[in-house]
């Protein structure tokens, strides 16, 4: 799967609820004096991510 995939496949749930993680975000806002719309993305998406991203460098 290239990263643009997953990132389409991730994305898709962002705006559905999951019934477990109600009330629960993936992803907080940082700290008060971090810029607008800057948040911490959970370490296990940022991994996802970041493997995702490398297997498509290695694709090349």
């Amino acid at each position: 799967m290239d990263f643009l995939s997953y990132v389409a496949e991730v994305s898709r749930g962002w705006d559905e609820s999951n019934a477990r993680e109600v009330g629960r975000m993936k992803s907080q806002p940082n700290d008060p004096n971090a810029k607008a719309g800057m948040y911490t993305v959970n370490e296990d998406i940022d991994m996802k991510a970041k493997v995702a991203a490398m297997a498509s460098r290695l694709e090349e």
